[in-house]
């Protein structure tokens, strides 16, 4: 995601440990923890229990309530996954026991009673925090009830054992009680107050934003401005036909939400009665698609252009900061960028006064999946300005450059990963394009990158810059090389004469994000940081008020 500076929401942890990972471990976790209570009271107190009654209280204690949490969560709250569930008492187990250690040490009777209650509030809190953002502010009601449920049968099980035989005052035990209640209500209170900011700003709720990423569901933002962007189509025609979409539409922002599937939504539609894939033009999320189901108007502005035989062989110009790599057809042009250190560009940077349908720029997009740049080219800037001329003076350079016969063959990987290979053949020099439906590449795809070097005159490797499942993209560090190879070979087979054709028209009216996007960005981070900053006060308010 680069410059967008929302990165967080990548970095989380989306792939939890399986169900049967998960349960054993919460019951080996409890006796663990219930032997490790047991050795920091016998070293720092001088309460001796027997082994038989360890087991039961720690049972009681450490097993019987986060079981239950774990079932009750994904029973009564809408399409809560299991696995989450079960995860989630996994932490608060371990909350627990950490509170349990700090217990060992209390001095007097009074500050071990604010501990214990201070762990009851901690794992009311966490649950209620959790299932929140993970589930939806709509349903904060059910939410406290069921987080409620868990917090009841710890209290049950500390009064069963300890709670009524420590001579602490009637009021006391009132106080507690309601400081359970009122610490819940008053961080609804704070999350409620963060989603009225964001929605007041960007009309946008947070908490669907959030719960939305976290399930990958499919989501329109009612944001953006009207807009008919460009869709450019690069055929390939050498018996089969190969369809090479390029709206000037950003795969983005985020997961379900907007257009961030539509990368792989228009490969999988033109795959579906031929073969096809997706070029990613240099473009910002203020180009994203507000509605996904915009993404069928993309779809309908895909055309057939006039195609030729006779095209140049590949030339590359690098000027330092960028480098480019163009044929020439038939007065048509189309041009790859790289830049290592950039993420993504403004639309006008390099187009502003080029037509669509005689020049097809695209933005090989090959950094680092996980450690990309996070620069971002803005239109009007010195920069942009170089930039540009690099442009200009290498389309002068390509419009020199000779036509020859045209052969190419090519093929397309449908599966977790749409892939690409196309080889080209001019002159005798023979270009291979890898592409890869991914955000970034990663250090296998660039290995095999370099290894094929060996075997022809160019290499061009690019990515989508899909934003489709940041599930999958926040932990993939290795990509389906051996299907890469085979499509290589599958492509190279398939070397034929062939014809190419470049035509661009436009989409009937769509919403873009344009400046929405930014106000977006800038109210989530701020929030995110407000919303750090006033849990931590929140905590430290909650240590005050039971000591």
């Amino acid at each position: 995601m680069g410059a967008d500076n929302v990165d967080v929401f990548q970095r989380m942890v989306f792939s939890l440990p399986p169900l049967k990972v998960q349960i054993p471990a919460l019951v080996a976790l409890s006796l663990v923890y219930s032997f490790g209570m047991h050795l920091a009271f016998t070293v720092f107190t001088p309460i001796r229990l027997s082994i038989p009654l360890v087991l039961v209280a720690g049972s009681l204690v450490f097993l019987v309530p986060f079981l239950l949490a774990g079932e009750l969560f994904h029973q009564v709250l809408p399409r809560y996954p299991r696995s989450w569930s079960y995860f989630l008492a996994l932490f608060n187990q371990f909350v627990l026991f950490v509170y349990g250690l700090v217990l060992s040490g209390a001095d007097t009777t009074g500050n071990a009673w604010s501990i214990v209650w201070l762990a009851f509030i901690t794992v009311h809190v966490n649950n209620v925090l959790v299932l929140l953002i993970s589930t939806g502010i709509e349903y904060y009601k059910r939410i406290l009830a069921v987080s409620s449920a868990q917090t009841a049968v710890l209290v049950a099980v500390f009064y069963l054992f300890v709670g009524g035989a420590l001579g602490i005052e009637t009021y006391r035990h009132v106080f507690s009680l309601a400081s359970v209640g009122i610490a819940a209500v008053f961080l609804v209170l704070i999350l409620l107050a963060v989603e009225y900011l964001i929605k007041s700003n960007t009309d946008v709720s947070a908490f669907t934003l959030t719960s939305g990423l976290l399930r990958n569901d499919r989501e329109s933002l009612d944001l953006g401005f009207e807009a008919e962007p460009d869709v450019q189509t690069l055929a390939i025609d050498n018996g089969d036909r190969l369809t090479l979409a390029a709206p000037w539409i950003h795969p983005g922002p985020l997961g379900g939400f907007g257009g961030g599937q539509l990368s792989g939504t228009v490969i999988e539609a033109l795959n579906a009665e031929g073969t096809g894939f997706f070029l990613h033009v240099p473009c910002t999320h203020k180009e994203d698609l507000a509605d996904p189901e915009d993404a069928e108007k993309v779809l309908e502005a895909v055309a057939d252009p006039e195609r030729t035989g006779r095209a140049s062989t590949l030339v590359h110009r690098d000027y330092g900061e960028i480098e480019f790599f163009g044929r020439r057809f038939d007065g048509k042009r189309i041009v790859f960028l790289h830049a290592e250190h950039i993420d993504d560009y403004d639309t006008g940077v390099f187009m502003r006064d080029r037509e669509e349908s005689d020049v097809l720029l695209v933005d090989l997009h090959k950094h680092d999946i996980q450690e990309g740049p996070e620069k971002e080219v803005q239109y009007g800037t010195a920069e942009a300005d170089r930039l540009k001329r690099y442009f200009d003076d290498f389309l002068g350079t390509l419009d020199d450059a000779p036509l020859h016969d045209y052969d190419a063959g090519f093929d397309v990987h449908l599966g977790d990963r749409d892939l690409l290979a196309m080889v080209e053949v001019v002159d005798g020099e023979r270009t291979l394009l890898m592409g890869i439906d991914t955000n970034g590449v990663t250090a296998d795809i660039r290995d095999l990158e370099a290894e094929y070097r060996e075997e022809f005159d160019h290499v061009l490797l690019f990515s989508t810059d899909t934003h489709a499942s940041i599930h999958d993209l926040a932990n993939m560090t290795r990509s389906n090389v051996d299907a890469m190879r085979r499509a290589v070979a599958a492509a190279t087979d398939d070397v034929a004469p062939a014809t190419i054709g470049l035509t661009s028209r436009t989409t009937r009216p769509l919403q873009l994000l344009k400046n929405d996007y930014n106000g977006l960005v800038f109210s989530v981070n701020i929030l995110i940081r407000l919303t750090i900053i006033s849990l931590f006060l929140f905590y430290f308010v909650l240590i005050v008020w039971m000591f």
